[in-house]
């Protein structure tokens, strides 16, 4: 999908929210980098997973999100605590190389939002027919130096990209390869069960999985850097205390057997 994500938390809050556009993001750094291809090791991919560490709903949040339901005619248990048009979502990552060679490394991104966990591999019924659909995010290659070092960033857009796929994967039930390889520009929203979520309320991207591949010795480091236009991102991050931020469990989605 290819839509103009980068502005849509702006044009759809109030004006007093607008002024949160332009405040200061809030940086995650990830809980520890990514070593792969140490010397003497055969292990060449390594991930981890990172929840965002969000206040839980209050009674003010829920009472919103049943009159929001109401407006939009769906049912309220099926519209997220966390949606799409409230955070601003990047990962910002640098590789560096720490073999003598030239190299290649991969960066995939999955994950989930509050109801479902997607995982490629559940896909894959019989390995020697089925191909594994793409992640979410990444799965480019990128050659790195001999002692060099390379930066990127997973963008905003491609983030509120990401969480639309998953929701058409999951509670939509479309085809990985067609949710994640089709643009969609003048999709009005996702179909659940016969309701239109609207794009900007689809459920945001609360867990990600950061998986690094490389052919040679290589470490991953990256953060997490979010624009909050709701106040509910915990102030301390990833080191709030348990009870204070929701501790997030959506089942893994494991899609149904094919017909007979």
């Amino acid at each position: 999908m290819c839509l103009s994500y980068r502005s849509l938390a702006c044009s759809l809050v109030s004006a007093t929210a607008l002024v949160a556009c332009a405040a200061d993001p809030q940086y995650i750094p990830g809980p520890s980098s990514i070593e792969v291809g140490i010397e003497g090791t055969d292990v060449f991919t390594g991930s981890v997973v990172v929840d965002l560490p969000v206040r839980p709903e209050t009674m003010e949040d829920a009472e919103e999100r049943v009159a929001l339901a109401t407006e939009l005619g769906i049912d309220a248990g099926m519209l997220a605590y966390v949606r799409n048009g409230d955070f601003d979502v990047s990962i910002e990552w640098t590789i560096k190389n720490l073999a003598g060679s030239e190299g290649e490394a991969r960066i995939k991104v999955n994950g989930g939002n509050e109801f479902w966990y997607y995982v490629p591999t559940e896909f894959v019924v019989d390995p020697e027919e089925d191909e594994e659909p793409p992640p979410l995010m990444g799965d480019v290659p990128l050659r790195i130096a001999e002692s060099g070092t390379r930066s990127g960033v997973f963008r905003e857009d491609q983030i509120h990209e990401a969480a639309v796929d998953l929701e058409q994967i999951t509670r939509a039930m479309v085809n990985p390869f067609a949710a994640l390889l089709t643009v969609n520009e003048e999709d009005p929203g996702v179909a659940v069960g016969g309701v239109l979520v609207p794009l900007e309320h689809v459920p945001q991207m609360i867990r990600f999985e950061v998986v690094f591949e490389a052919d040679r010795h290589m470490v991953l480091e990256y953060g997490i850097r979010v624009r909050d236009h709701r106040d509910i991102l915990h102030d301390h991050g990833l080191a709030a205390p348990a009870g204070e931020i929701v501790t997030w469990n959506p089942a893994m989605f494991v899609p149904p057997p094919p017909p007979p």
